[in-house]
């Protein structure tokens, strides 16, 4: 779940970019970790790697929403302290794939230490049911 709210250290961020979400980890205002293509070479996935930006670049106009954990993923989530190091240390890391590495795997690697990214899971679910439709 997602609340548009004033994000704290060490939270998962995200904004509405029309067609998908874009994640990031929230230090500060000045500090927000994410996966992108640096300004000026947006437009060639190849050149994303992990960046920090500030709070308003990364929002680009949108409105920020802050993660809001359930039961169950307060009791595998890291430290603000854990999350923010882990981002820290993963600057500069390419080998962006919008499947299998894209910025929701990044800010769910840094929160849980899993590459996990809803987004993708929810569009192979869709195209799933598509072609279980499509074969009856």
């Amino acid at each position: 779940m997602w609340e548009m709210k004033n994000p704290k250290y060490g939270d998962q961020i995200r904004v509405n970019r029309g067609f998908y979400y874009h994640h990031g980890i929230y230090e500060n205002d000045d500090r927000v970790y994410h996966f992108a293509s640096p300004i000026g070479s947006e437009v060639n996935p190849q050149n994303a790697k992990v960046i920090v930006t500030t709070l308003k670049d990364f929002l680009k106009g949108g409105n920020v929403e802050v993660r809001i954990y359930t039961a169950d993923e307060l009791k595998i989530k890291k430290s603000p302290q854990e999350i923010i190091e882990y981002a820290k240390n993963h600057l500069g890391e390419g080998g962006y794939d919008l499947i299998t590495n894209n910025c929701e795997h990044f800010s769910n690697r840094c929160a849980f230490g899993q590459s996990i990214s809803n987004q993708v899971d929810e569009v192979f679910s869709l195209l799933g049911g598509l072609f279980y439709e499509n074969r009856r």
